[in-house]
């Protein structure tokens, strides 16, 4: 934990020191100490939600790390059938994967799930 005096720095300087500590994965903070001098606190990020964190989604992991995008291409299958197909193989539901409409069955098609 490290406390920097913020007071003589303009808003610009201190948002310097904010992003840089955010560059390095820090929790940073503008405070009071008991001194009554404004000062910046940083420390090493818990995983706690404090001020200005990011809301971490369901097992620890933010929403944009939650979900895997991928482009599916296929030959003579259904999508509802490579889907089966790949839940069977990560030995999951089908009803985990979403994607929009289904692609002609006996054509070659590349699709987003």
């Amino acid at each position: 934990k490290v406390d920097i005096g913020v007071d003589p720095m303009s808003k610009e300087e201190r948002t310097a020191i904010h992003t840089i500590a955010k560059r390095f994965e820090l929790r940073s903070e503008t405070i009071t100490n008991e001194a009554k001098e404004k000062v910046i606190r940083i420390e090493k990020n818990t995983g706690k939600k404090g001020k200005g964190d990011i809301v971490r989604g369901e097992r620890g992991r933010s929403k944009q790390e939650k979900f895997l995008h991928f482009s599916l291409y296929k030959e003579n299958f259904s999508t509802g059938e490579c889907i089966s197909c790949m839940a069977r193989g990560a030995r999951t539901k089908d009803r985990f994967f979403s994607f929009a409409g289904t692609k002609d069955k006996r054509g070659r098609t590349l699709q987003r799930v």
